[in-house]
């Protein structure tokens, strides 16, 4: 039988070495993706093993508009569990629910916020009130208080109507362009542009500095005319809606909140509705 000269194999892994490249490649990342899963990641400075505590969760915004004659500011409340505990409802419909107009940190004006549809002016009900609009540059608080749960407390101070700066609109076949004046109160807009069923839509977060760039980009058989919707968030919303949620095994994440004595967020919103001719 004829040995092989040890360098003869040369050919046989140039032949295959495609093929033990990819194999190693694979090996590669199915070992990363493990590690990604089993490897933890943050983790908690300190244990915490108190018992549970419930605490009401809410998501309220204030906003100048309205429907069918009812303003749309809204607050919906919903109570924590314990893991393993399914209650047959979530939802508190039974909180005192009141929002302060505040100058400084004094409390000016109060109005309480009702459960209520509205006759059906809404399609669930909520925490709402007949004749509440709130006035942009204005601060807000709130308090929930519900017998057994902690006091709920958050303030927001309402952006101004977005504000396009004088000829910054750009308007062609294949995309919609303009700037949006700063304003410190709002940290991201979302913008929609409406041409007749056919909408297009972009999301523009407020840079570092100076004013705040806008592209939408439009399909050439799209309308050369329509509805531009700016809707500007104040910096609760922005933060709350722009949260990482993302999650990653025996990874430690600490509870997520905007608000005091509780969880969730109360912000509010400003609106800008303007009709765009090319």
């Amino acid at each position: 039988m004829i040995q092989p000269h040890p360098h003869s194999g040369s050919d046989v892994t140039g032949t295959c070495g495609p093929i033990r490249l990819i194999l190693i490649a694979a090996i590669v990342l199915c070992t990363a993706c493990n590690n990604w899963i089993e490897d933890p990641g943050p983790q908690p400075v300190y244990l915490d093993d108190s018992a549970f505590m419930p605490a009401m969760n809410i998501l309220g915004v204030l906003r100048p508009d309205s429907t069918g004659g009812v303003p749309m500011s809204s607050v919906h409340i919903e109570r924590s569990y314990p893991v393993g505990q399914f209650p047959d409802t979530i939802v508190i419909a039974d909180a005192n629910v009141t929002v302060f107009e505040l100058e400084g940190n004094a409390a000016v004006d109060s109005t309480v916020f009702a459960y209520s549809r509205f006759n059906s002016a809404f399609a669930t009900s909520e925490y709402r009130h007949a004749t509440f609009s709130p006035e942009a540059g204005r601060t807000y608080g709130i308090a929930c208080e519900k017998d057994g749960f902690p006091r709920l407390t958050a303030t927001t101070t309402v952006p101004g109507v977005p504000q396009i700066a004088e000829g910054s609109i750009r308007l062609n076949s294949t995309q919609l362009s303009f700037s949006i004046i700063r304003d410190q109160r709002t940290a991201l807009y979302d913008v929609h542009y409406i041409m007749g069923d056919e909408a297009r839509t972009a999301r523009s977060p407020r840079p570092e500095t100076g004013d705040v760039p806008v592209t939408i980009h439009l399909e050439k058989n799209d309308d050369s005319s329509g509805w531009l919707i700016i809707y500007a968030y104040d910096l609760n919303l922005s933060e709350y809606i722009t949260f990482n949620v993302s999650i990653k095994p025996n990874t430690f994440r600490s509870a997520y909140t905007t608000v005091q004595g509780g969880f969730g967020c109360f912000g509010s919103m400003n609106i800008l509705r303007k009709w765009i001719v090319l």
